[in-house]
């Protein structure tokens, strides 16, 4: 997994100056001041071009606990060694599409030095925020948690692409819905059915799905598999084909009471099934299987 960077409270009007100035120049350089006279190190580590950049998630000094915008970071400069020449240009640069800011400064309200400016491009805010809870820390591989006061930063791993860009939808909802769907497509008449498909569009829309998950006992799971020994405990035949990767015989796990009906996650509760026998077990006319 590629690393990335967490900012956490940016000052919302800074970022809404950006994505208002990327309408009219979108190929320019952007620029965010952290107030912190540490480096960071992950940046200043990397080298970040618009070719190799780094994924930045950012939340803002009015909701710490949500990623509400993300953009891409393609370079990083301590302040305190930028030439005055260089210095002069992006003064201007700030002057013209981020006047918010005035300029590039030395230091924070109090008089506490800055030394990271940090250069992105795309900046793009969420249709959903979603909480900082999504971001895995990259030193110990845990959930980041949501601060009380804005500021710092954290080095966690990058999101998929698609987080925050669609409509969301709860599981059960969209599931729902195309189950009504279907039966009013299947109770259409033929040709209007094959009209509507010869206008429909050929890629699906993308949205994003919240359901509720259950955190499974890997144990559980091994000492079940070990127990079918490849053989589907339902149907008794042999699992349908091998993991690519690793030549395992293929079997998914089915727990006899559903953990979202208060089943237990024990070897007792569980069974090792073939495809086929476990979705008998969700959706044939005589579920459960025992």
């Amino acid at each position: 997994m590629q690393k990335a960077l967490f900012l956490n409270g940016v000052y919302r009007s800074v970022l809404d100056e950006i994505l208002s100035a990327q309408k009219t120049s979108p190929a320019s350089v952007y620029y965010l001041q952290p107030y912190s006279s540490e480096k960071i190190k992950l940046l200043y580590e990397s080298e970040l071009t618009k070719d190799n950049p780094m994924s930045l998630y950012i939340s803002t000094t009015d909701s710490l606990g949500m990623i509400s915008y993300s953009a891409d970071v393609i370079g990083w400069e301590d302040k305190r060694e930028i030439p005055s020449n260089r210095l002069q240009v992006l003064n201007q640069h700030i002057q013209k599409w981020q006047p918010g800011e005035e300029e590039i400064y030395m230091t924070a309200p109090g008089g506490r030095e800055c030394v990271n400016l940090i250069s992105i491009v795309n900046l793009r805010q969420f249709t959903n925020p979603i909480s900082v809870g999504n971001l895995i820390k990259t030193s110990d591989k845990s959930p980041l948690r949501a601060r009380t006061q804005a500021g710092r930063w954290s080095y966690v791993f990058e999101l998929p692409d698609w987080v925050g860009k669609g409509r969301t939808y709860l599981k059960e909802q969209i599931d729902q819905e195309l189950d009504e769907l279907v039966k009013k497509s299947t109770e259409t008449d033929e040709e209007a059915r094959k009209n509507r498909l010869n206008t429909a569009p050929k890629l699906a829309e993308q949205v994003q799905v919240v359901s509720v998950a259950y955190k499974r006992n890997p144990d559980v799971i091994v000492e079940v598999l070990k127990r079918a020994n490849g053989i589907c405990e339902h149907c008794k035949k042999p699992a349908p084909f091998l993991r690519a990767k690793d030549g395992s015989p293929y079997l998914e796990i089915h727990h006899w009471t559903h953990l979202s009906e208060g089943g237990e996650d024990t070897i007792e509760n569980a069974a090792a099934s073939c495809p086929n026998c476990h979705r008998e077990f969700h959706f044939g006319q005589n579920t459960g299987g025992r």
